[in-house]
């Protein structure tokens, strides 16, 4: 009997042990693991000036890590705009007037603008040694920059290389194009038959000698010979041909203006 009692006092601890032993083994399943943040999308992050962006910057970058790019005012220090570059990608990007100092920082696992590529070794900084500018030039010259970074050797520090880059701006007006005279309105009427019987007509006209009633074929003849067409039509003054009037003045409607990278 003692036995027995042992036995059944005994099996219930084993049995919260093992229940303890289970919930050990999916404790560790039941957390999220930890993943890093997804990079944002190549291109413009931020821009915290408040003017509107304009200016052409170009940057070129090696390929196996990727860019976090950073703007600050020269003067102040303060951020001025951000944006995230995919190495060995082509790259543009416009920013607001201003004169910036450019700094870079790069790595292969992005981890937020807090940690960026992460500590240490993992986060490589580059400071552009000089000061860009963005600002207008000339007449409608809007004056950016191409910067090229590369490594000397594989595994070594980034280096820079700057260029001008410029987008002009063109203005052409659009008028209205001239529309071509019809060969019909050139001349509004056209003498016909010959010079004898107009003359001997245009005289029994203005001597009073009469003429043919109007309507008869006679009549429709005699008008023949001064109006072409209808004769029916009164006769017009010879100055209306248009030979001697100006054109009309063309009026412009509006005009346009284009932007291209000259530079």
């Amino acid at each position: 009997m003692a036995r027995r009692h042992f036995i059944s006092t005994r099996w219930p601890g084993l049995r919260q042990v093992l229940l303890l032993a289970l919930l050990a083994c999916l404790l560790p399943a039941a957390v999220p693991a930890q993943t890093s943040p997804v990079p944002p999308r190549a291109g413009l992050m931020w821009n915290r000036t408040g003017l509107p962006a304009v200016f052409p910057l170009q940057v070129k970058t090696p390929a196996g890590a990727d860019y976090y790019l950073t703007l600050s005012d020269a003067e102040t220090g303060a951020a001025a705009l951000a944006a995230y570059i995919e190495g060995g990608a082509f790259f543009k990007v416009l920013v607001p007037p201003g004169r910036y100092v450019l700094r870079f920082a790069s790595g292969e696992r992005w981890q937020g603008e807090d940690r960026l590529f992460g500590p240490g070794a993992q986060t490589q900084r580059f400071e552009l040694p000089r000061v860009l500018e963005f600002a207008i030039r000339g007449a409608g010259i809007k004056a950016g920059h191409a910067v090229t970074l590369f490594r000397q050797q594989p595994g070594g520090g980034l280096e820079a290389a700057v260029a001008a880059q410029h987008i002009c701006q063109i203005a052409s007006v659009e008028g209205a194009e001239p529309q071509p005279v019809p060969a019909s309105a050139r001349r509004l009427f056209r003498l016909g038959g010959d010079a004898r019987s107009r003359g001997i007509l245009h005289l029994q006209w203005r001597l009073q000698l009469g003429g043919p009633q109007a309507g008869t074929p006679l009549e429709q003849w005699q008008r023949s010979l001064f109006l072409l067409g209808n004769p029916l039509l009164p006769p017009r003054a010879s100055g209306l041909d248009g030979r001697d009037r100006r054109p009309p003045p063309v009026r412009f409607r509006s005009y346009s203006v284009r932007s291209l990278f000259c530079g």
